[in-house]
């Protein structure tokens, strides 16, 4: 694998599943591998009138792309989504990365956390199970409390995600 490629999302492939997103009802979900998808992805939002998306920073340190999980990224990440789409909902993840030592910045603001061997650094000897079992820890060490699936479905059926 090369680490320093370029991840593109065509925009009529962009548009073509924020229309699918609006012909559903169901809330888009961006992957922001890099900080111009946060940019281009509140434009194609607002274009096409679709419920508030859903903000998922993809962090590395195998390959090229975004940035390490450090605070400095995460904080640019948020400034950048506030002023592009305002006080939408995000969340860390991350390809061949280890984003815990940004689980407890991520509580702090008010953000989510995704975690898992999709995520993982490459060659983990945890399971997908010891990953999240650890996040869930560092989510309650920081003063959070990890959301069941039934807490996740309200909060998509309303509050700022009804929009």
């Amino acid at each position: 694998t090369k680490p320093a490629f370029t991840y593109l999302n065509p925009e009529e492939h962009v548009r073509h599943a924020l229309d699918f997103a609006a012909r559903h009802g169901f809330h888009p979900a961006f992957a922001i591998y890099e900080p111009g998808f946060t940019r281009a992805g509140a434009a194609l939002a607002r274009a096409t009138g679709v419920k508030t998306p859903i903000y998922r920073f993809m962090f590395s340190e195998k390959f090229a792309f975004n940035f390490q999980p450090r605070p400095y990224a995460l904080a640019a990440h948020l400034a950048l989504l506030e002023e592009e789409a305002g006080p939408a909902p995000w969340m860390i993840a991350g390809l061949a990365v280890d984003v815990r030592p940004l689980i407890g910045e991520t509580v702090a603001r008010g953000g989510h956390v995704r975690v898992g061997l999709e995520d993982a650094p490459m060659g983990t000897t945890l399971s997908n199970l010891a990953w999240v079992e650890d996040a869930a820890r560092l989510v309650r060490a920081a003063g959070g409390e990890p959301a069941t699936a039934a807490e996740m479905r309200a909060a998509l059926a309303g509050s700022i995600l009804a929009a």
